[in-house]
C-alpha cells in the first residue's frame, strides 16, 4: 500500500495514534461502546483513507484529520458509534459512498469547499445529527440519493448556493426537519427526496426546473406550495400525502405534470383555461383561479 495511505487500525502502528479520552459520567450508551473511547489521530502524511479502513471501530469517539487530506474512501468510518464531531479538513475532495453511514453519536458535521459531490448514503441513518454546516465558499454541486436519509434528529439546513442537484431520497424520513434554505441555482430535486419531513414552509428558486416523483411526499406540515414558474417537471404525487396542504399555486404552463401531485381535499391556484387548469379537470381535482 502507498505511503501516502492510512493503514487499518490494527497495523497502523506508527502512523496514526490512538488516544485515550475519558467518557463523560452519566453517559447513556452501553458501557461496552462507551469505555475507553478514544481519539484518533492521522498521520500528517496521509493523504488518502482508504474503503473501509476504520468501518466498526467503535472505541474511536473523535477523529483529528490533517490538512494533507484529499480523500476518504467508500463506509471508511462507517459504524463508528461514538464519533460526535466532524470538522472535515478544507484540502478534502473526494468522500467515497457511505463514509459515515450509521455513526450514531454524531452530532455536527462541517463540509469543507473543495467538495463538488456528497456521494450516496454519506451520513445515511446517523440518528443525532443535527448541525450540518457547508464552508462559505463551498462548491458542492451535488447532493446524491440517501445523503442525509434517515437523520431523524435534523432540525434545518442551509444549503450551499453553488448547489444544483438534490438527488433521491437525499433527506428521506428526516422528519424533525422544519426549515430548508433552498439556493438560487437549484435545478433539480429528486424522487421522494423529501419524503415524511417536517417541513412547516417552503421558499423554492426560482432556478428550479424540475420536480420529481414524491418529492415532498408526506410533508404534513406544509400548508402552502408555490411554484416557480421555471419549473417544467412535476413529477406524481409531488405533495401527495401533504394532508395540511391546502393551496398549490401553478401561475405557468409546465411541460409535464404526474398523476396526483396533490390529495383531493387540496386546491391549485392557477388561471382559467390554462394547462394546469385542463390537467385539474381531467383529475377531479379543485381549482381557484388566479
Amino acid at each position: 500500500m502507498s505511503s501516502d495511505f492510512a493503514k487499518e487500525p490494527a497495523a497502523a502502528g506508527a502512523k496514526d495514534k490512538i488516544q485515550n479520552r475519558t467518557t463523560p459520567s452519566g453517559s447513556q450508551n452501553p458501557p461496552d461502546e462507551k469505555r475507553g473511547k478514544k481519539e484518533l489521530v492521522i498521520s500528517s502524511s496521509v493523504k488518502h483513507i482508504p474503503a473501509k479502513a476504520y468501518r466498526d471501530k467503535k472505541r474511536i469517539g473523535s477523529v483529528r484529520f490533517p490538512e494533507t487530506l484529499v480523500s476518504i474512501g467508500e463506509a471508511a468510518f462507517s459504524g463508528c458509534l461514538n464519533i460526535e464531531e466532524l470538522r472535515l479538513p478544507d484540502s478534502l475532495k473526494r468522500i467515497g459512498d457511505c463514509a459515515f453511514r450509521q455513526c450514531n453519536s454524531l452530532t455536527s458535521v462541517y463540509l469543507p469547499p473543495a467538495l463538488k459531490r456528497l456521494p450516496q448514503k454519506t451520513f445515511l441513518q446517523d440518528l443525532q445529527l443535527k448541525s450540518v454546516i457547508f464552508s462559505d465558499k463551498s462548491r458542492l454541486s451535488r447532493i446524491e440519493s440517501s445523503a442525509f436519509s434517515e437523520c431523524t434528529a435534523l432540525p434545518s439546513i442551509d444549503l450551499p448556493s453553488s448547489l444544483k442537484v438534490i438527488g433521491n431520497r437525499a433527506f428521506y424520513r428526516c422528519r424533525k426537519l422544519k426549515t430548508v434554505r433552498f439556493p438560487e441555482g437549484l435545478e433539480s430535486i429528486g424522487r421522494e427526496a423529501f419524503y415524511f419531513c417536517g417541513l412547516e414552509s417552503m421558499e423554492l428558486p426560482k432556478s428550479l426546473i424540475q420536480l420529481h416523483d414524491s418529492a415532498f411526499f408526506g410533508c404534513k406540515s406544509l400548508t402552502e406550495v408555490r411554484l416557480p414558474e421555471n419549473v417544467r417537471y412535476i413529477g406524481k404525487w409531488v405533495f401527495h400525502g401533504c394532508n395540511r396542504l391546502k393551496y398549490l399555486e401553478i401561475r405557468h404552463d409546465p411541460d409535464y405534470i404526474g398523476p396526483w401531485i396533490i390529495n383531493r381535499a387540496a386546491t391549485i391556484r392557477c388561471y382559467k383555461d390554462s394547462v394546469v387548469d385542463r390537467y385539474c379537470q381531467e383529475s377531479g381535482l379543485q381549482t381557484e383561479y388566479l
